[in-house]
């Protein structure tokens, strides 16, 4: 998986995450922390270098309100999969 493919997981979640429904006030800072950690990335990637605490905090958005949001958890969960590709 590439940067590219992350980029394009980030562009998905944006919209999924505007389409959305988000009524939990912490579920919805936490996911616009992690599009934000996203973006950072996206505009310094030789700079940025926080693949391994961002998979986390991906991780355990996941666990925690994986029924409660099925599409952007499934997207959540790619950008996970592709983070922990980059640290190997």
């Amino acid at each position: 998986m590439s940067v590219h493919e992350l980029h394009e997981l980030l562009s998905q979640l944006k919209r999924e995450r505007n389409s959305a429904d988000l009524v939990d006030s912490e579920y919805q800072q936490r996911l616009d922390e992690i599009v934000e950690s996203l973006e950072q990335q996206k505009l310094y990637p030789d700079t940025y270098d926080q693949y391994s605490s961002l998979s986390e905090q991906v991780r355990e958005l996941i666990l925690d309100y994986q029924a409660e949001h099925p599409t952007i958890q499934a997207v959540l969960d790619s950008v996970h999969r592709l983070l922990d590709n980059f640290k190997s």
